[in-house]
Formats: structure tokens, C-alpha cells, sequence
């Protein structure tokens, strides 16, 4: 890759006051675990029936995830039956790390309807009426990681540069870079830059060089699955 210049003319004492902040991989691991447990819901409903649950999901993202079983006169319960909706935590085969029991009828304070906050792991899980005499309704769904799979995608570095040019080109006074960085898969860990092959640092705001002279400004990034960009000058 070509290594463009920033030439300066001469010195300026006002430095641009431009602050960019990258996100740290923790507060991204945050944010990405409470964006799972506000759009995963995973919604089961029953009715009149003892041999299946009206509806139930198949399949699931591993993580945070909200669950929600409605019983109730909405969902086609005439007869004001009680269900559970319980994760099988015994049965060889099946994950058994959520451990689930919610009862709902048509007549309980929620009005049938009811909700509680898991967090899956890839697998299978299994799930049955734990009211006797209601053994049939039984299913099972399955987990897998999140993304669609393993992060092996490198994240986009790009860098802008700022400042007062004159007719050559060359900026006058100081030349401020910006650099950004973007993963649509695990997300942004660390940027990183150096000026004239000095050694990488953390980059936390926009870069000034003030030093007349050439110079080259050289960035990187990398993602919170360890995957680096290429180097970009």
C-alpha cells in the first residue's frame, strides 16, 4: 500500500478539538448481551388442549433471551386450565443449565401471560407440561451461536484527514487525523496508530501532527473475536 504524506508549511498554535472515543470490547460485550435480551423473545402459547402447546419455537440464538408463555383465553383456553411451561434439566442429551417452571392459567394475576430472562448456551433443550395427565405436550429446540457461527471477518479501518492546505497541497500549520473502525460481526476491540514507524498506540481521539516536516501516520484494528486489519497509512 502506497504511504501518502502530510506535509507542513509551518507551525500553528490551535490545535482542532475533535473527540472520538472508541467503545471498550467490555462495554461492546454489554451492549451486545443487552441488544440479545431485548430482540430474542421466545414465545410458547397453549389453550384448551393436554396433548401440545399451541405454538413453540424450533430454534434459538445462544445468549440473554426473554421468555414468554401465555395460557389464557387470548391463546384459545376456554376452559380456564392451568399449564406449566418446564425445561427438562434430567433427561440425557438435552442442556440443562436454564432451570425454568412457569404456571399460567386464564385466571392467575398476569392474566395467563408470563415472562422470565434466560440466557442459553448452543445445544438442545427440551421443555414439557409438568400438570399430570399432560405428558404429550413435549418439544425440544435447538441453540446455536450467535453471528451465524465463528468470527473470522477483520474489522474496517479507514482515516481522514483535516486541517488548512495551501496551493501545493501541503497543510499549514497541523494536519489532524481521524480514524474509525467498524465490525459488523463480533465488534470493535481496540485501534491502534503510530506516526513516522515510532511504535502503535491506543488511539482514543483524533491524531495532530504539528512538526514541519513529512510524515506518515500509519492505523490498525482489531475485533473481540482477535481478528486484525490490515495496516492502513
Amino acid at each position: 500500500m502506497p504511504v501518502r504524506r502530510v506535509s507542513l508549511a509551518m507551525l500553528a498554535s490551535t490545535l482542532m478539538a475533535l473527540w472520538l472515543v472508541p467503545t471498550s470490547a467490555a462495554e461492546q460485550a454489554q451492549d451486545v448481551s443487552q441488544t440479545a435480551a431485548a430482540d430474542q423473545v421466545l414465545t410458547w402459547t397453549a389453550g384448551d388442549s393436554m396433548t401440545e402447546y399451541n405454538t413453540a419455537p424450533t430454534e434459538a440464538t445462544a445468549g440473554a433471551a426473554t421468555i414468554v408463555f401465555e395460557n389464557s383465553t387470548a391463546t384459545g383456553n376456554t376452559f380456564g386450565m392451568s399449564h406449566t411451561l418446564t425445561f427438562d434439566t434430567s433427561t440425557p442429551g438435552y442442556n440443562h443449565d436454564v432451570d425454568l417452571n412457569i404456571v399460567a392459567s386464564p385466571y392467575d394475576s398476569n392474566g395467563g401471560k408470563h415472562e422470565a430472562q434466560v440466557n442459553l448456551t448452543p445445544g438442545k433443550y427440551r421443555y414439557f407440561c409438568a400438570i399430570p395427565g399432560h405428558g404429550e405436550m413435549v418439544g425440544e429446540f435447538v441453540v446455536t451461536e450467535g453471528g451465524g457461527g465463528e468470527d473470522i471477518t477483520p474489522p474496517q479501518v479507514s482515516a481522514e484527514i483535516t486541517g488548512d492546505q495551501d496551493a501545493d497541497g501541503n497543510y499549514v500549520g497541523s494536519a489532524t487525523i481521524a480514524v474509525s473502525a467498524t465490525d459488523a460481526d463480533s465488534g470493535v476491540a481496540s485501534v491502534e496508530y503510530e506516526i513516522d514507524d515510532t511504535g502503535f498506540l491506543p488511539y482514543t481521539e483524533p491524531v495532530t501532527v504539528d512538526e514541519p516536516g513529512d510524515h506518515a501516520v500509519q492505523f490498525r484494528a482489531t475485533d473481540n473475536a482477535g481478528n486484525a486489519s490490515e495496516t492502513g497509512s
